[in-house]
C-alpha cells in the first residue's frame, strides 16, 4: 500500500495470501460467466468495479451532476473519490492504453485513458503518475498509477469517469453495480489484478 491515511480510508490492510486467492476467486468467477452466459463481464454487464485495490473504501467527495464541476457534459456523469495523494489507482476493466500521461486538455493534469472490449474508455484523471505506455493491455485490477492533484484540482484525489473514446463526453454507468452518490463510502471488489 503507497501512502495511506487512516482518514480517507476504511478496512485494514489485505495480506498477499489474502489477495492472492481473491484474484484466483475472481479469475474462476469470470471463467464461470464467460463458460454459462458466452460472454466476459466487460461485455455482458458493463460491469466497473473500484478504481483502488479489493477491500478498500473511500468516500465519493462528487458524484454525477456535481454542483461543483460535474455540470457540463464532459464531467456529468463523473465521479470524484477522495484518495490521499500517491495512493493506488487500478484500471476499472479490462482493456487497452490510450493515453497515460499529461492530457491534451491541462484540467485533467496528468490521466490514463483505457479503450475496454465494449467499446467505452475510463478515464483516471490528475493523478500524479502513469505507470503504463499507450498500447499496453492491462487486466482489470491493474494498478495503473497514482492519485494527485495535478491539473486543475484543488486537493489530492482521483476523477474516474466512463467516456465516449472520440468525443470524452461523459456516460451514464455505475461502479461495483449502482451509481454512488456524494458522501458514499465505495468499498472496493476489484480483485483481478
Amino acid at each position: 500500500m503507497i501512502g495511506s491515511t487512516a482518514l480517507a480510508r476504511r478496512g485494514g490492510a489485505k495480506k498477499t495470501l489474502t489477495r492472492r486467492v481473491g484474484v484466483v476467486l475472481g479469475a474462476l468467477a469470470l471463467a464461470a460467466t464467460t463458460v454459462f452466459t458466452g460472454a466476459t463481464s466487460a461485455t455482458a454487464a458493463g460491469y466497473f468495479e473500484a478504481p483502488y485495490p479489493a477491500g478498500e473504501s473511500y468516500v465519493v467527495s462528487q458524484g454525477n451532476w456535481g454542483g461543483y464541476s460535474h455540470t457540463d457534459a464532459y464531467n456529468r456523469y463523473a465521479w470524484d473519490l477522495a484518495l490521499p495523494a500517491n495512493y493506488e489507482v487500478a484500471a476499472t476493466q479490462g482493456g487497452t492504453i490510450v493515453i497515460s500521461n499529461w492530457s491534451p486538455y491541462w484540467q485533467n493534469g496528468i490521466e490514463v485513458i483505457i479503450r475496454h472490449p465494449n467499446g467505452q474508455c475510463t478515464q483516471y484523471a490528475h493523478l500524479n503518475r502513469s505507470f503504463y505506455e499507450p498500447g499496453n493491455w492491462v487486466p482489470q485490477g491493474r494498478i495503473i498509477g497514482w492519485s494527485g492533484s495535478t491539473g486543475a484540482a484543488s486537493a489530492p484525489h482521483l476523477h474516474y469517469s466512463v467516456i465516449d473514446c472520440n468525443t470524452r463526453v461523459s456516460l451514464p454507468s455505475t461502479l461495483e453495480g449502482y451509481v454512488p452518490a456524494a458522501g458514499t463510502w465505495l468499498r472496493s471488489s476489484n480483485t483481478r489484478a
